[in-house]
């Protein structure tokens, strides 16, 4: 399998703002490797993603991921996220507000905009099409039919199946804490529709940035998403809970094509398009990348970063810790998954040159041994024994069961995941609820027995670590922490 980005081939020369006349990198010298992909991600973009995002009208940093829609029509869209449980909670009581954000947990990675955009029905290959301005149209044309599926299936491979690994863990999970109904399949979730209308494409004027990546131009039609937080499959409590709020009319917001092509002085929106193999798919995280770069009026650089694995999960984590104290941003960037993150691989020399120079941290990694388990993708590596050295000062981590120890110099702290109650008392005293002090423990406990690391993926033969796939370990740990007497508390705490 091979897939666009990376360091696979020149890209047309592209302007540098920063030095008039003179293309991103200078004079290219030959590169090894070659391909990417997509991630996220991880910043602008026109669709919807998973993970925690932020609020509509906030600008993220260049490198992470709104929500659906680019900065430069989210005011069309408002400055509410598409939350199931949106609007005002009531004055008197936090009710609404606590299960507002116990639903936006689901929402965030597998209930809004972006449930609709990541969930696919089985794990086989999307289908693909047979030239960019096809694959755009189609998954356009699926949203005006209200097909899900068929959304899914026009996805970029990686891209659906990192979403899809996710969301299915996270709606699990909410079903074992007694938010989501047993019943609740993950890919027939509902609570918000996306619809799509007189969707035109001006195919002249299709940006070829190379022979693996084109950004195609919607130029007139509208697409209109409405959430209706009755229609997701909330348990009896939830829906208890939430009193008023389900008795709102299902909120819609619409975003017109031509208005938002007029409001940017002509310019239409881009959908990129990406090739894996022989097929083009539309890809989310190009089109972030894309909607970013416009929004900071750069280019895309001639030329990527090659991806660079390394021979083991392992190495691989090892080789990114080295690469993080040394402040080595392209090797970090090298690092990561070809097909998940390629996009940051492609529009790595922007990445650098924005960033500037990015000093070294001055510590050093002795040693790193790690623990593997097999984790959706990949494979998690979490620390046994870690030891950097700082200021000519060794400071060892290191693991044994559910023990933590840290060692500086001759002095030494352990803790247990069964200390951290009492850890937590001690500290707090008698101003933390016992309920709250139930609740810290067993999420710290969790964290403790399963270990905090990242996740490494193959690609190829090499290694890579995942940075999405890391973070959602991360969430899901917390989730798993949680007990539904937790949520039966916070909800009576809010009333």
């Amino acid at each position: 399998m091979t897939y666009p980005g990376g360091g696979g081939g020149e890209w047309p020369p592209q302007p540098n703002p920063h030095q008039p006349g003179q293309p991103y990198g200078g004079p290219q010298q030959p590169q090894q490797g070659g391909w990417p992909q997509t991630g996220p991600q991880p910043q602008q973009g026109g669709y919807p993603q998973t993970g925690p995002q932020p609020a509509y009208g906030q600008q993220p940093p260049f490198g992470q991921q709104p929500q659906f829609g680019q900065p430069q029509f989210d005011q069309q869209f408002g400055q509410q996220p598409y939350a199931y449980a949106g609007g005002e909670p009531p004055k008197k009581k936090r009710t609404g507000l606590v299960v507002t954000a116990i639903v936006a947990v689901l929402a965030l990675a597998a209930g809004t905009v972006a449930t609709v955009w990541a969930l696919r029905s089985s794990s086989d290959a999307a289908a693909g099409s047979d030239s960019p301005s096809a694959a755009a149209n189609n998954l356009l044309s699926a949203l005006g039919s209200g097909d899900v599926l068929g959304i899914m299936n026009g996805l970029a491979p990686a891209e659906a199946q990192l979403s899809k690994d996710y969301t299915e863990a996270t709606v699990s999970e909410a079903k074992r804490l007694e938010i989501l109904k047993p019943d609740a399949d993950p890919n027939k979730l509902t609570g918000v529709q996306i619809k799509s209308e007189g969707i035109k494409f001006d195919e002249a004027a299709a940006v070829k940035v190379n022979d693996r990546l084109t950004i195609n131009k919607v130029v007139e039609g509208k697409i209109t998403v409405t959430s209706d937080v009755k229609q997701v499959p909330l348990t009896d409590k939830l829906v208890e809970a939430l009193g008023a709020e389900l008795d709102k009319e299902p909120q819609s917001e619409t975003l017109d094509f031509a208005e938002v092509k007029a409001e940017r002085d002509g310019k239409p929106i881009g959908i990129a398009t990406i090739k894996v193999g022989d097929e083009w798919y539309p890809s989310l995280f190009y089109t972030i990348a894309h909607a970013a770069l416009e929004e900071e009026k750069l280019e895309w650089p001639a030329k990527g970063i090659a991806p660079a694995g390394a021979g083991s999960a392992q190495d691989a984590a090892k080789q990114i810790l080295e690469a993080g104290l040394d402040g080595d941003l392209e090797k970090v960037i090298a690092l990561l998954p070809p097909d998940e993150m390629g996009v940051l691989q492609d529009v790595g020399p922007v990445l650098l040159e924005e960033a500037g120079k990015v000093s070294a941290t001055g510590a050093k990694l002795l040693e790193l041994e790690t623990d593997a388990k097999d984790v959706a993708g990949g494979k998690q590596l979490t620390i046994r024994k870690l030891i950097v050295e700082a200021d000519g000062e060794k400071v060892e981590v290191s693991r044994d069961g559910d023990c933590y120890t840290v060692r500086v110099q001759r002095q030494s702290q352990g803790l247990c995941a069964d200390e951290i109650a009492q850890l937590i008392e001690q500290q707090g005293g008698s101003q933390i609820p016992p309920a709250a002090v139930d609740v810290i423990s067993r999420i710290g406990a969790q964290v403790l027995k399963d270990g905090l690391g990242v996740v490494a993926t193959e690609v190829d033969g090499k290694w890579y670590v995942s940075p999405i796939r890391s973070y959602s370990e991360v969430f899901l740990t917390l989730l798993r922490g949680l007990q539904p007497k937790d949520i039966d508390e916070l909800l009576k705490a809010a009333k």
